[in-house]
């Protein structure tokens, strides 16, 4: 049975991601097998996370008004707008991290400064949902690609980290910023679809 100790204590902590109601019939349990998770059960688990990540952003992003777009509770913080198009950066980048050239339009490199020049793009709400879109279906594309190299190492920033790492710290990420989004949405009145 091949395992990935370094990622198991973070997999079991997961399900505690971005829950905003009672946890979805579509949540998968952590597939927990003693002190060991196979391979092929954690790869379905995280894949299973980012479809739900994929699913409620997409939500989120179109029930947001236009309007309402640049909404922020305070300086200094990120918008609606900018908390969207940073999941999409950083679903290009964590492709590109692990060798999946990003398509020719998409300025987002393995290089971490990329990131930032397509994150000041002021995008309209369909722009948005169009990138969002493509990032997400693009992310499933590369975790596709990798799923048979997940101890290849990849450097983020000065960091030496391996793809299954990386596979665990973008899971973590979206449902960080799914959180954000969910507290966003309610501080504006907007019931997330899947809590009605």
């Amino acid at each position: 049975m091949r395992t990935f100790p370094g990622i198991v204590a973070l997999v079991a902590l997961l399900p505690l991601a971005a829950c905003d109601t009672a946890p979805d019939a579509q949540s998968a349990e952590a597939p927990m097998s003693g002190t060991a998770i196979e391979a092929s059960d954690m790869l379905a688990y995280l894949e299973a996370k980012i479809d739900i990540a994929d699913d409620k952003f997409m939500q989120l992003a179109e029930a947001i008004p236009e309007e309402s777009y640049d909404w922020r509770p305070m300086e200094g913080v990120r918008s609606f707008r900018e908390v969207f198009i940073h999941i999409a950066a950083d679903n290009w980048y964590g492709g590109a991290l692990m060798g999946i050239p990003t398509p020719d339009d998409i300025p987002v490199t393995n290089e971490g400064a990329s990131t930032g020049v397509y994150q000041d793009q002021h995008l309209t709400k369909a722009e948005t949902l169009q990138h969002l879109r493509r990032s997400f279906d693009y992310f499933s594309e590369a975790l596709d690609a990798t799923r048979d190299r997940l101890d290849t190492q990849a450097m983020l920033g000065a960091n030496r980290i391996t793809y299954g790492d990386l596979w665990v710290r973008l899971v973590t990420h979206m449902h960080e910023h799914l959180g954000q989004s969910i507290a966003y949405s309610r501080s504006n009145e907007i019931v997330p679809l899947w809590s009605r």
